[in-house]
Protein backbone atom coordinates (compact mmCIF):
# COMPACT_ATOMS: atom_id res chain seq x y z
CA UNK A 1 0.00 0.00 0.00
CA UNK A 2 3.01 2.27 0.82
CA UNK A 3 4.93 1.42 -2.39
CA UNK A 4 1.39 2.28 -4.42
CA UNK A 5 1.00 6.20 -2.70
CA UNK A 6 4.69 6.70 -3.46
CA UNK A 7 3.58 5.92 -6.92
CA UNK A 8 0.65 7.75 -7.03
CA UNK A 9 2.35 11.00 -5.43
CA UNK A 10 5.15 10.34 -7.95
CA UNK A 11 2.92 10.63 -11.26
CA UNK A 12 0.81 13.91 -9.40
CA UNK A 13 4.53 15.30 -9.13
CA UNK A 14 5.55 14.73 -12.83
CA UNK A 15 2.58 16.07 -14.07
CA UNK A 16 2.86 18.95 -11.68
CA UNK A 17 5.89 19.75 -12.63
CA UNK A 18 5.08 18.93 -17.01
CA UNK A 19 2.23 21.92 -15.86
CA UNK A 20 4.57 24.15 -14.90
CA UNK A 21 7.05 23.79 -17.70
CA UNK A 22 4.29 24.10 -19.95
CA UNK A 23 3.00 27.04 -18.28
CA UNK A 24 6.64 29.06 -18.71
CA UNK A 25 7.09 28.05 -22.00
CA UNK A 26 3.92 29.59 -22.90
CA UNK A 27 5.15 32.50 -20.93
CA UNK A 28 8.39 32.37 -22.92
CA UNK A 29 6.78 32.24 -26.23
CA UNK A 30 4.65 35.38 -25.08
CA UNK A 31 7.20 37.76 -23.78
CA UNK A 32 9.30 36.43 -27.46
CA UNK A 33 6.66 37.82 -29.27
CA UNK A 34 5.82 40.46 -27.23
CA UNK A 35 9.59 41.78 -28.39
CA UNK A 36 9.48 40.62 -31.39
CA UNK A 37 6.53 43.42 -32.30
CA UNK A 38 8.39 46.05 -29.92
CA UNK A 39 11.09 45.49 -31.80
CA UNK A 40 9.48 46.14 -35.08
CA UNK A 41 8.09 49.31 -33.94
CA UNK A 42 10.86 50.58 -32.59
CA UNK A 43 12.98 49.75 -35.82
CA UNK A 44 10.07 52.07 -37.72
CA UNK A 45 9.97 54.48 -35.35
CA UNK A 46 13.85 54.79 -35.83
CA UNK A 47 13.74 54.76 -39.81
CA UNK A 48 10.62 57.89 -39.41
CA UNK A 49 13.32 59.79 -37.14
CA UNK A 50 16.00 59.20 -39.77
CA UNK A 51 13.99 60.78 -42.32
CA UNK A 52 12.82 63.50 -39.93
CA UNK A 53 16.38 64.35 -38.98
CA UNK A 54 17.65 64.29 -42.66
CA UNK A 55 14.86 66.84 -43.93
CA UNK A 56 15.71 69.13 -40.98
CA UNK A 57 19.39 69.04 -42.47
CA UNK A 58 18.21 69.33 -46.05
CA UNK A 59 16.34 72.13 -45.20
CA UNK A 60 19.35 74.21 -43.21
CA UNK A 61 21.50 72.88 -46.09
CA UNK A 62 19.21 74.92 -48.62
CA UNK A 63 19.86 78.32 -47.09
CA UNK A 64 23.64 77.25 -46.30
CA UNK A 65 24.39 77.07 -50.03
CA UNK A 66 23.43 80.48 -51.05
CA UNK A 67 25.63 81.60 -48.70
CA UNK A 68 28.33 79.36 -49.59
CA UNK A 69 31.34 81.84 -50.70
CA UNK A 70 32.10 79.07 -53.52
CA UNK A 71 28.70 80.25 -55.55
CA UNK A 72 27.61 83.34 -53.74
CA UNK A 73 27.71 86.38 -55.68
CA UNK A 74 28.75 89.34 -54.02
CA UNK A 75 25.65 91.64 -54.53
CA UNK A 76 23.65 92.86 -51.42
CA UNK A 77 20.93 90.55 -51.73
CA UNK A 78 21.82 86.80 -51.85
CA UNK A 79 22.44 85.43 -55.00
CA UNK A 80 24.06 82.45 -56.80
CA UNK A 81 27.02 83.26 -59.43
CA UNK A 82 26.60 81.05 -62.32
CA UNK A 83 30.60 81.30 -63.14
CA UNK A 84 30.92 80.46 -59.81
CA UNK A 85 28.59 78.11 -59.82
CA UNK A 86 30.12 76.47 -62.59
CA UNK A 87 33.64 76.00 -61.67
CA UNK A 88 32.38 74.63 -58.26
CA UNK A 89 29.82 72.01 -60.03
CA UNK A 90 33.49 71.17 -62.09
CA UNK A 91 35.34 70.44 -58.72
CA UNK A 92 35.76 66.47 -58.13
CA UNK A 93 33.08 65.21 -55.89
CA UNK A 94 35.12 64.49 -52.90
CA UNK A 95 36.12 67.73 -52.68
CA UNK A 96 32.28 69.37 -52.59
CA UNK A 97 31.41 66.38 -50.58
CA UNK A 98 33.36 68.07 -47.65
CA UNK A 99 31.00 71.44 -48.43
CA UNK A 100 27.23 69.97 -48.76
CA UNK A 101 26.88 66.20 -47.73
CA UNK A 102 25.83 65.30 -44.34
CA UNK A 103 26.69 61.87 -42.88
CA UNK A 104 23.25 61.19 -42.13
CA UNK A 105 21.51 61.05 -45.62
CA UNK A 106 22.56 60.90 -49.13
CA UNK A 107 21.42 63.96 -51.45
CA UNK A 108 21.54 65.07 -55.30
CA UNK A 109 21.87 68.79 -55.80
CA UNK A 110 20.80 70.75 -58.53
CA UNK A 111 20.00 74.00 -59.69
CA UNK A 112 17.65 75.01 -62.63
CA UNK A 113 17.44 77.85 -64.86
CA UNK A 114 13.45 78.97 -64.70
CA UNK A 115 13.85 82.63 -66.58
CA UNK A 116 14.71 83.57 -69.03
CA UNK A 117 13.62 80.75 -70.78
CA UNK A 118 16.27 78.85 -72.55
CA UNK A 119 15.75 77.62 -76.18
CA UNK A 120 17.87 74.11 -74.98
CA UNK A 121 17.67 72.03 -72.44
CA UNK A 122 20.55 69.91 -70.76
CA UNK A 123 24.00 70.42 -68.47
CA UNK A 124 25.63 74.15 -68.69
CA UNK A 125 28.91 72.87 -67.97
CA UNK A 126 31.42 74.02 -70.33
CA UNK A 127 28.78 76.29 -71.92
CA UNK A 128 29.66 80.02 -69.93
CA UNK A 129 31.63 81.26 -72.85
CA UNK A 130 28.97 80.96 -75.16
CA UNK A 131 27.36 84.08 -76.57
CA UNK A 132 23.64 82.39 -76.25
CA UNK A 133 24.47 81.82 -73.07
CA UNK A 134 22.11 81.58 -70.75
CA UNK A 135 19.36 80.41 -73.44
CA UNK A 136 21.57 77.24 -74.41
CA UNK A 137 21.20 75.15 -71.78
CA UNK A 138 19.17 75.41 -68.24
CA UNK A 139 20.92 72.75 -65.62
CA UNK A 140 23.47 72.59 -63.02
CA UNK A 141 24.69 69.98 -61.14
CA UNK A 142 25.84 70.72 -58.21
CA UNK A 143 26.70 67.43 -56.30
CA UNK A 144 25.69 64.24 -57.06
CA UNK A 145 26.24 60.91 -54.88
CA UNK A 146 26.84 57.45 -56.46
CA UNK A 147 23.93 56.09 -58.65
CA UNK A 148 25.01 52.66 -56.99
CA UNK A 149 23.91 54.22 -53.55
CA UNK A 150 20.80 55.45 -54.49
CA UNK A 151 19.56 52.93 -57.04
CA UNK A 152 16.41 51.58 -56.46
CA UNK A 153 15.49 54.20 -53.65
CA UNK A 154 12.63 57.27 -53.85
CA UNK A 155 13.92 60.33 -53.12
CA UNK A 156 11.94 63.08 -51.64
CA UNK A 157 12.61 66.29 -53.49
CA UNK A 158 12.51 69.69 -51.58
CA UNK A 159 12.60 73.02 -54.27
CA UNK A 160 13.36 76.61 -53.56
CA UNK A 161 13.64 79.59 -55.89
CA UNK A 162 17.24 81.49 -56.35
CA UNK A 163 18.43 84.38 -58.09
CA UNK A 164 21.01 83.50 -60.78
CA UNK A 165 23.13 86.00 -61.80
CA UNK A 166 25.16 85.95 -65.38
CA UNK A 167 28.42 87.85 -64.91
CA UNK A 168 29.10 87.68 -68.35
CA UNK A 169 26.32 89.82 -69.00
CA UNK A 170 25.29 90.94 -66.51
CA UNK A 171 22.13 89.65 -65.53
CA UNK A 172 20.16 88.09 -63.14
CA UNK A 173 17.73 85.23 -63.99
CA UNK A 174 15.31 83.15 -61.94
CA UNK A 175 16.11 79.48 -60.91
CA UNK A 176 15.10 76.70 -58.61
CA UNK A 177 17.49 74.79 -56.13
CA UNK A 178 16.29 70.80 -56.06
CA UNK A 179 17.44 69.06 -53.61
CA UNK A 180 16.25 65.17 -53.78
CA UNK A 181 17.02 63.22 -50.36
CA UNK A 182 17.43 59.67 -50.41
CA UNK A 183 16.40 58.62 -46.76
CA UNK A 184 16.52 54.63 -46.75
Amino acid sequence: MKGRKSLIRNKKGVIEMMETFMIIFVIFILMGIGMFYFFKANVAGGKELHRDVCLMQTTELISAIARLPDINCKEKHPCIDTAKLEAFASKPEAEKKKVVESTVCRKNITIEQIYPEPDEKGLCKGKQGDPNFPKNCNLWQVFSVEASKVKGKAGEAIAVPVTLYYPTKGEYGMGKMVITVYTS
